[in-house]
């Protein structure tokens, strides 16, 4: 038996992208499942589904946010010493529109001095981040009232690079939606009918 261990070819980390996917499906329910109970009575929430909902919800968002943003950025750190780099790159430039993903800000500096996130960022923030923290919403209901909170879809990074703080604004829908194109290019899915085909056998 040859030595598996030596051949001319590089062996990077695999990236799974129906694990991507999947990642972004998870977070992407998280959210709108609590998005859904925005604005409920407080009446109307409660019972064992909701309440283990509740209790789970926001580190279920977290693992999958950082378990994507690691992926990301190894698929990243893979392709930079190919020629596929400039491909990819090109490929996240017209996936994202200006300020689409969120903001990125110090916390020394003015507000008005926030740039907009890129992806790379958003992933390297989200990995690095100390205090990660979702927004939330009560369908514009008094705050003292009983109605129930929802997440909005964003949310709120914190950290530190060195002695400085900053602090990071992302809008998660924008972030998965990115994450599902990149998956997609690389890794097409198969159209309708062979999927409906591959079903019938």
């Amino acid at each position: 038996m040859t030595n598996p261990y030596w051949h001319e070819y590089q062996k990077p980390h695999v990236v799974d992208f129906d694990e991507i996917r999947e990642l972004c499906i998870d977070a992407f329910t998280v959210i709108a499942a609590s998005r859904s109970m925005a604005g409920l009575s407080g009446d109307d929430v409660g019972g064992p589904l909701h309440d283990y909902f509740l209790r789970t919800a926001e580190n279920r968002l977290s693992q999958s946010l950082l378990d994507l943003a690691v992926r990301m950025r190894t698929f990243e750190d893979i392709l930079a010493a190919s020629e596929l780099r400039a491909d990819y790159d090109r490929l996240v430039a017209s996936l994202i529109e200006i300020d689409q993903l969120g903001s990125f800000g110090w916390e020394d500096e003015k507000l008005a001095q926030r740039g907009d996130l890129s992806f790379r960022e958003a992933c390297n923030k989200i990995i690095h981040a100390v205090d990660i923290r979702p927004v939330y919403d009560n369908g514009s209901n008094a705050r003292d009232e009983d109605f129930a909170w929802g997440m909005d879809g964003t949310i709120e990074l914190a950290g530190k690079l060195g002695k400085r703080e900053w602090d990071v604004w992302m809008y998660a829908e924008d972030f998965l939606a990115t994450c599902v194109a990149i998956a997609n290019h690389y890794d097409p899915l198969p159209s309708p009918e062979v999927e409906n085909t591959a079903d019938m056998k």
